[in-house]
């Protein structure tokens, strides 16, 4: 993840990157501009642009007292609600993926924190938050085979993610960045804690591993675009599911900046088509 040198952005105080690069193996290393904004080879390739603006902002207080402010970042051309996943669709018994497309978006949150608070406070609301929007849960709350199959998938790499979490103070900052193909990645003041979801396992994410069984997480790897932007739709639901952590930080999140940021000139190189990608993507052709 890189912040590049651009106008800033006020959150009741708190400043932000107004826009910014990111990067799909979770290093903070710039895309070089002789490549077209396409990442190295050892790198996840995929149609899509690593240069993102910031969308909409929110400063979220608990009994007047400051609790963290935050930015929504997406690519120029996206709306604020790409980040709510509403054009997933495939994966369902009788369903033919390889039918279906959906746009692949690059996305990143950044909330500064105005209060300390501890890992097992962002654990409890991850577990809290993800449990009561049921993402991965079919709209009639049954499960084939297959589809339990793909909840354990998923269920292995949200442990994953919340064993990421650290303790804040005042003032720290976590990103959560999704990169489609990359994987989803998070930082405590631009140190990538970790990275989750890559698929087929392409990747290793930052130390973290299961010894109770190792082998058996191994083999419940996501396997196609479809399952990690679910993962990702799961992780983000935590701010923007139904029942959102806060519905008043959810809205303002959602509101689109007025006027709306405008894109840096050495970020001009880095924007992508905005084409969508067929939805039977298993990762296969991004390998070497």
């Amino acid at each position: 993840m890189t912040t590049m040198e651009n106008p800033t952005i006020d959150v009741s105080g708190t400043t932000f990157a107004a826009a910014r690069e990111l990067v799909a193996d979770g290093t903070s290393d710039e895309i070089d501009a002789n490549d077209n904004g396409h990442e190295s080879r050892d790198r996840p390739t995929a149609p899509f642009t690593t240069a993102v603006v910031a969308k909409g902002k929110s400063y979220l207080a608990y009994l007047f007292l400051g609790v963290c402010s935050s930015v929504l970042y997406l690519p120029p051309a996206a709306d604020n609600t790409s980040i709510l996943f509403e054009n997933l669709r495939g994966g369902k018994e009788g369903e033919d993926e390889a039918t279906h497309t959906f746009e692949v978006v690059p996305m990143a949150l950044e909330l500064c924190y105005h209060k300390p608070l501890r890992a097992v406070d962002f654990q409890w609301a991850t577990t809290t938050f993800i449990g009561k929007n049921r993402v991965t849960n079919d709209s009639n709350g049954n499960a084939t085979a297959d589809e339990d199959e793909f909840k354990k998938r998923l269920q292995v790499q949200i442990k994953k993610f919340n064993e990421l979490y650290r303790d804040v103070k005042v003032g720290d900052r976590y990103l959560l960045q999704y990169i489609p193909y990359g994987g989803i990645s998070l930082f405590l003041n631009g140190e990538c804690l970790g990275t989750v979801g890559q698929i087929g396992g392409r990747h290793e994410s930052n130390d973290v591993t299961d010894n109770d069984d190792n082998d058996g997480e191994q083999a419940l790897e996501l396997r196609s675009i479809y399952e990690q932007q679910q993962l990702a739709k799961t992780i983000y639901s935590i701010w923007f599911g139904e029942y959102a952590f806060s519905e008043s930080m959810k809205n303002e999140l959602l509101t689109p900046l007025h006027p709306p940021v405008e894109v840096p000139p050495e970020m001009m190189n880095t924007q992508g088509s905005g084409e969508a990608v067929e939805g039977q993507d298993d990762g296969e052709k991004h390998e070497e």
